[in-house]
């Protein structure tokens, strides 16, 4: 889920402390969940890094073919940890659900979605044949309903926790069994007008699996802290690395099911990930490192801010007539990645500073007692 600088997430701490208010003990808090975030939130501004700087005339094959397998774990592992904290939303009034989830997500996407897209128009990288001004503002009054951009994902999670919600009185397994149809279909192919529905199409079992089926999750994570962690992890890695590259070597992947096996184990692939990154020293804090789970504790600013940090980049070098050649080219999507990822956080971190945490968030007022977390 995705997490402002300074907004509460997910109960507990990496060490038990004690409640302020009442003297008791909390629970400890899982670092794994947050450095997943961290790792999927990373892949996915490297993904539009380099599809930019791609489609800018850069040589960046090297990273396109591997975004390409990084595809079927970076989207199903965000989804699935999202869905391990919305367990306290499905049973609220919709009012509640309302003012605490769902306003939270359309406050973002109203106020993000028009400086994405006007970035992408000034730049010369809105992906409309003929775009002008009043392409703009026909998409954008349509964006609601047909979102265009990266933002697809916050439109995405307001659907999830909807689609959740209504369900909540299905028994799990025909819910599971049902999106798994419905992402396996998808995945396999589907191209609908706007990248939103295919994500909610895609992605809702992986949301599902997380909220359903949380206690898997962790005792899989348990099973990597252990004495023989490392073997756990890697075997995960490499089932899904092996499923992948199966698919992609047959062809399978526009065969409904089979690309959805290798999204299917991208999920404990990223969760080992995650499980040893978050024990790495120094991957908690900046000080020490730019750590994953540093990183997913802050993800909602990278994610809003990244694209435009990285058209503004790009346009700042092709006008002014630098270009970078290949093979260096090829380290081009990773520079880029670092600064939209820095500015991403600095504004994060300064935006409740100077009063302009309505940037990442609606006023209090609007939520009264509803807290998003």
């Amino acid at each position: 889920m995705f997490t402002p600088s300074g907004s509460p997430r997910h109960a507990g701490a990496t060490v038990p402390g004690r409640d302020a208010a009442v003297g008791q003990r909390r629970p400890a808090r899982l670092a794994w969940p947050d450095a997943a975030r961290g790792l999927a939130i990373g892949l996915v501004v490297l993904y539009h890094a380099t599809n930019w700087t791609w489609s800018t005339g850069y040589e960046v094959s090297v990273l396109r073919d591997a975004n390409e397998t990084l595809r079927s774990l970076r989207m199903p592992l965000f989804f699935a940890v999202a869905g391990m904290f919305a367990a306290k939303w499905m049973t609220v009034p919709w009012s509640r659900l309302a003012r605490g989830k769902l306003l939270y997500f359309a406050w973002v996407f109203v106020l993000w979605e028009p400086i994405s897209l006007v970035v992408r128009l000034v730049t010369g990288y809105y992906q409309v044949a003929d775009a002008d001004w009043g392409t703009l503002l026909h998409d954008l009054a349509w964006s609601p309903l047909v979102p265009r951009s990266e933002l697809w994902f916050i439109w995405t999670l307001a659907a999830f926790f909807v689609i959740a919600r209504a369900l909540h009185r299905v028994p799990v397994p025909v819910q599971l069994v049902a999106a798994a149809g419905v992402s396996g279909w998808a995945l396999a192919g589907w191209e609908p007008e706007s990248i939103a529905w295919r994500g909610t199409a895609q992605f809702v079992l992986f949301f599902l699996v997380g909220l359903h089926l949380r206690p898997l999750l962790e005792g899989f994570a348990e099973r990597i802290t252990g004495r023989v962690g490392w073997a756990w992890a890697v075997g995960a890695v490499a089932v899904w690395l092996g499923i992948q590259w199966s698919v992609a070597t047959l062809g399978l992947a526009d065969v409904p099911g089979l690309y959805l096996l290798a999204n299917i184990a991208g999920v404990p692939a990223g969760v080992a990930v995650s499980v040893l990154a978050s024990r790495v020293p120094g991957a908690r804090y900046l000080p020490r490192s730019l750590g994953l789970q540093w990183l997913g504790a802050r993800t909602l600013p990278v994610f809003v801010t990244h694209t435009s940090v990285v058209l503004g980049l790009l346009f700042l070098l092709y006008s002014n007539g630098v270009w970078i050649p290949a093979p260096q080219s090829q380290w081009l999507p990773v520079a880029l990645w670092a600064a939209a990822i820095a500015v991403g956080l600095g504004l994060g971190a300064l935006a409740p500073r100077i009063g302009a945490r309505w940037l990442f968030a609606p006023p209090d007022r609007l939520t009264g007692s509803a807290r998003s977390d």
